[in-house]
């Protein structure tokens, strides 16, 4: 199997000139870039996925999300990992940024969290699972998925980054003029 590559950075998102490879350790002080999709239908029902039960935070839910490649925009990152995990295609221009933030790793990997919200047609498009990844999905109106968030069975990560920016959610999601009661 092929080594993942990684470019690496510093706090702020500039290019340190040096790669980083999955699974090594990372020197003090560099981060990698991940992106987190959250995946909207015009209805106002969220995508979210369960994680394969060999992977860490085995069968916890999740949004669609991973690390960002050598080479690789945040955008870019953003739009195959959807293809990849879920089978969902979409454009670049249709992201929405929501929010950056760098977190300190508890595996170790300093992260640069990239996320985006988008829409997407379920009637236009079948979701698929990737093997190794994913085993179930389900599509949450907005209010269940702010309540299903906070239970135990969503990976703590995704939960607390979610939490810190609701808010900014929460308008996105309002300025498509959807029902969230």
């Amino acid at each position: 199997m092929a080594r993942e590559l990684w470019d690496a950075y510093d706090r702020e998102g500039r290019p340190l000139g040096f790669d980083l490879v999955r699974g090594e350790p990372m020197p003090e002080g560099v981060w990698h870039m991940v992106v987190e999709i959250y995946a909207a239908t015009p209805d106002g029902r969220l995508l979210v996925t369960r994680r394969h039960p060999d992977k860490s935070w085995g069968l916890y839910w999740e949004v669609t999300g991973g690390s960002v490649v050598k080479g690789e925009t945040p955008a870019q990152g953003a739009v195959r990992e959807l293809w990849e995990e879920t089978g969902i295609r979409v454009e670049e221009r249709m992201l929405l940024p929501v929010y950056v933030q760098a977190r300190p790793g508890i595996d170790g990997y300093a992260s640069l969290y990239h996320s985006f919200l988008v829409f997407f047609d379920p009637a236009e498009q079948e979701i698929r699972l990737q093997s190794g990844e994913t085993v179930d999905w389900q599509l949450l109106d907005w209010a269940s998925y702010k309540r299903f968030i906070l239970t135990d069975a969503f990976t703590p990560g995704i939960r607390n980054r979610f939490l810190e920016h609701q808010a900014a959610f929460d308008r996105l999601m309002g300025d498509r003029h959807i029902n969230m009661k």
